[in-house]
């Protein structure tokens, strides 16, 4: 899961903007439900490993990614008061610094503006790219919306929620006189999903996670793919999970087609 969602290196910094997933059906929230569990490590196959680091107020502040023993990026997250203001990615590659992505979020009401600006080091030679985009919250502090340009192409993405479970994404990509649209659509289950016990804003856990960061954990994805010639793709995912005493998952196979990945998923004590 964790090398499907966001093994995140140079240019999938740029790519991570126009990134597209989602949809849901939930289930209510149980009386007896744990409100707070910290997802320590999450390992999918034999090498990739992600671990999260927390503030005194349960939010996420980092998140490290390795192949094997090897670190290959940190997201470190800032906030400033309730706000969360920043997020940048460094990239390494056997421990050499190659690539930053820094993006500031300010926030007015329900609308975040962000600039993504991407550095990058390639022998002698340095670049950087910048990029603006959008976001619109709903009431409840979820996103409704996430649109921007890149490179003359421009996309809208749009999310549909019911009882805190992303049940629908819906994204349109223009550009070079062509478009494309992309359409996720998910149904859950009634025990929690991995990222829904920490204090992070609700809009970032959307916005990096996607569906994951629904309440309940997600047990198919439905997706439709339609290309700039208009020829229609379809395809599904489905998701089988073994759950602690927590209702939390502690192991989850995703398989699409004939292809299978284990995540497993470690707790903070």
């Amino acid at each position: 899961m964790l090398k499907i969602r966001t093994k995140l290196r140079i240019v999938a910094a740029i790519a991570a903007c126009l990134a597209v997933i989602t949809m849901i059906t939930s289930c209510e929230k149980e009386d007896d439900e744990v409100d707070i569990k910290l997802l320590d490590t999450e390992t999918s196959g034999l090498f990739h490993m992600r671990k999260f680091f927390y503030d005194e107020q349960n939010r996420i502040k980092e998140m490290w990614t390795y192949s094997g023993e090897q670190l290959m990026d940190k997201a470190i997250i800032t906030y400033t008061g309730d706000d969360l203001t920043k997020l940048e990615f460094a990239y390494l590659d056997e421990g050499e610094f190659v690539a930053m992505d820094t993006r500031n979020f300010i926030k007015n009401g329900n609308t975040i503006s962000y600039s993504m600006s991407v550095y990058v080091v390639e022998g002698e030679e340095e670049g950087s790219q910048n990029i603006n985009c959008t976001i619109t919250l709903n009431n409840d502090g979820f996103i409704e919306k996430h649109e921007g340009v890149l490179l003359g192409m421009s996309w809208v993405n749009n999310y549909t929620y019911i009882n805190d479970n992303l049940i629908k994404w819906l994204s349109v990509t223009k550009g070079y006189g062509s478009e494309e649209t992309r359409e996720s659509n998910y149904t859950y289950g009634t025990y929690r999903s991995a990222y829904s016990g920490c204090n992070t804003p609700k809009w970032f856990m959307f916005y990096y996670f996607h569906q994951y960061a629904s309440h309940n954990a997600v047990k198919k994805e439905e997706l439709e793919y339609i290309d700039a010639m208009g020829i229609k793709t379809i395809g599904s995912i489905a998701y089988e999970y073994v759950f602690d005493s927590d209702r939390f998952p502690k192991k989850c196979t995703e398989t699409i087609n004939d292809e299978y990945e284990i995540t497993e998923f470690k707790y903070k004590n």
